[in-house]
């Protein structure tokens, strides 16, 4: 990731929160799902991610990412096409822009 796009990052309680700058040169729901997918299984004491970029918020919690990953294992996500797969299926089950979840 370049330098000067992650504007700060907070921790309250279990929860971690970044912040972006408002121009991302990546689709923000496809950051918060790699993000999260690669804080749960960093820390285990992480309960929630959220990502900001200026407006826009996307949050996930461990048991939303656990859920939309279903049968995969977080610690099994070592090849590329595992972690490109699992990321994609977590960004497809965010809530779109109008607040509603994929089926």
């Amino acid at each position: 990731m370049r330098r000067g796009l992650l504007e700060s990052l907070a921790l309250e309680g279990t929860a971690l929160t970044l912040t972006f700058a408002p121009t991302l040169p990546v689709n923000a729901r496809t950051l918060a799902a790699a993000a999260a997918i690669r804080v749960f299984f960093r820390y285990k004491v992480i309960d929630r991610v959220s990502i900001v970029t200026g407006a826009d918020k996307v949050s996930l919690s461990r048991e939303e990412v656990e859920h939309l990953l279903r049968s995969e294992n977080l610690a099994r996500l070592d090849g590329m096409q595992r972690w490109r797969h699992a990321v994609a299926r977590v960004a497809a089950g965010l809530p779109t822009p109008e607040g509603e979840r994929p089926c």
